[in-house]
């Protein structure tokens, strides 16, 4: 079922990263979702229209620290200035109403220990009773995971890590995880597979909260074909199913 929006609003999203993030998680699909912000004023190409949504996206990338945060691939590719840290997210008292939670630092292959910043665990338990909606994208999940976020529900991860994220999370006999999906939509939480899949869970999202409208225009700049939540190769390709 839908979540209700007031109109007329402005809806506030925290992206949660930390050093070791995969940019592609949020880069592309937070651009996806920008595209609200545009919506009444479309490209000058044939096909495009104005497109009336009573509410606009805003954002916040929130770190451990003030330093510019190092991707998944090391400091020789971008780095992310954060806007706030999670320390002052928390003391601030704001509530977001759209939390999205990309890939961080993978748990260890072995032992699974998990190695994400306690910080960010903290602020995404504080904040998900009160969000609207609350994304992960590939082993995002696993953050989700260890805020007790899926307790209860089904969801799904990149299957490169599925093993690893099912069995070692602390919360995973709780979580009906699908090994076959491409994205999995329970209530107000959205998981999706990895790094591609983002975006399409994206678009999915993007017309969920928009109309078709608009996430087909959008779909129509940033070329991405259309596909569907079970969709879903790389269950095969690593022998999930």
């Amino acid at each position: 079922m839908a979540t209700a929006l007031p109109p007329a609003t402005t809806l506030r999203v925290a992206v949660c990263i930390s050093d070791e993030v995969t940019l592609s998680d949020f880069v592309q699909p937070i651009e996806i979702l920008a595209g609200i912000n545009n919506a009444a004023t479309p490209p000058p190409l044939p096909g495009y229209v104005a497109v009336n949504v009573p509410f606009r996206v805003v954002f916040d990338y929130l770190a451990p620290t003030m330093q510019p945060v190092v991707s998944a691939f090391g400091p020789s590719l971008a780095t992310l200035n954060p806007s706030k840290t999670y320390a002052e997210a928390m003391a601030s008292g704001l509530q977001y109403d759209i939390l999205w939670v990309p890939a961080g630092p993978q748990p260890n292959a072995f032992t699974g220990v998990d190695r994400t910043p306690p910080e960010e665990i903290a602020f995404i338990r504080m904040q998900a009773p009160g969000a609207k909606y609350i994304l992960s994208v590939c082993s995002g999940a696993l953050q989700l995971a260890l805020a007790g976020v899926l307790n209860g529900k089904k969801a799904t991860t990149n299957k490169a890590f599925y093993r690893v994220i099912t069995e070692t999370a602390s919360t995973a006999s709780e979580i009906d995880w699908q090994p076959k999906a491409r994205w999995v939509v329970d209530g107000n939480v959205w998981t999706s597979s990895g790094v591609a899949a983002g975006s399409d869970m994206a678009l999915a999202f993007l017309e969920h909260l928009a109309g078709a409208k608009l996430a087909r225009q959008v779909r129509g700049l940033v070329e991405i074909p259309e596909v569907s939540q079970d969709f879903d190769p790389f269950a095969e390709f690593h022998g999930l199913v």
